[in-house]
């Protein structure tokens, strides 16, 4: 079962979010769950197959092992996702803020808040909700005519609102701007990412997605210089 790139974002971004049980079972069932490590495994071969329905035909390569990316404790969680019960558990006790082992994946809290000194006594400062990244993705759910759920309304720069407006492009057809707007808005999952490595052994399942996301995206970074050098 081939799953393409707009199912694949939109999985995802259950895996951060609010999700209800029945579509989060649905997720992970066995098929939908290896069709979507499937698609993961290719983007992370093959930068220039995001947003194809089908592998680029020219672009053949052994398969790459996903311990290349992913520590082999890493491999083993993202194979056997949580069920719902454990998601719910884990979302209580890291993705609520004002908890002391919070690890919220909201953009705005590990970026600077603003670098307009102008705009606030808090220009250049991290660790706060609203940041400018936050008020471009309000404007951006806006101009695609859609509305923030109630859930994270206060939180427009969540990851998986991020990844779900990745999905909405790439259905729209607009694969450049999904491209464009996956690069900009995952820089800062390396600092997210050391978050979850403080939590241990429980958060392994998420880390080994966020490195995942982060492997897509050295991809495809390295496929737009690639491009560049050969313009």
């Amino acid at each position: 079962m081939m799953m393409d790139d707009a199912r694949l974002f939109a999985a995802l971004a259950q895996c951060f979010g609010p999700v209800d049980q029945s579509e989060w079972e649905r997720t992970t069932s066995d098929d939908e769950w290896q069709a979507l490590i499937a698609r993961l495994r290719m983007l992370l071969q093959q930068p220039d197959a995001f947003g194809a329905v089908e592998a680029p035909l020219l672009r053949a390569h052994r398969a790459v092992p996903l311990q290349e990316f992913l520590s082999s404790r890493e491999v083993d969680a993202l194979f056997a996702p949580p069920s719902f019960a454990e998601k719910q558990s884990f979302a209580a006790r890291h993705f609520t803020g004002g908890l002391p082992e919070s690890a919220l994946p909201i953009e705005s809290l590990y970026v600077e808040w603003t670098n307009d000194p102008k705009r606030s006594p808090f220009a250049r400062q991290k660790g706060l909700y609203s940041a400018d990244t936050a008020l471009y993705m309000r404007d951006l759910i806006a101009d695609l005519g859609l509305e923030l759920p109630e859930s994270l309304a206060a939180y427009p720069d969540h990851l998986s609102l991020e990844l779900d407006m990745v999905s909405v492009l790439l259905e729209a057809g607009r694969t450049d701007d999904a491209r464009q707007l996956f690069l900009e808005r995952s820089a800062w999952l390396t600092a997210y990412r050391l978050k979850l490595v403080a939590l241990g052994e429980e958060a392994l399942f998420y880390l080994a997605l966020i490195d995942v996301l982060l492997g897509v995206r050295a991809q495809l970074e390295a496929d737009e210089g690639c491009e560049l050098e050969s313009a």
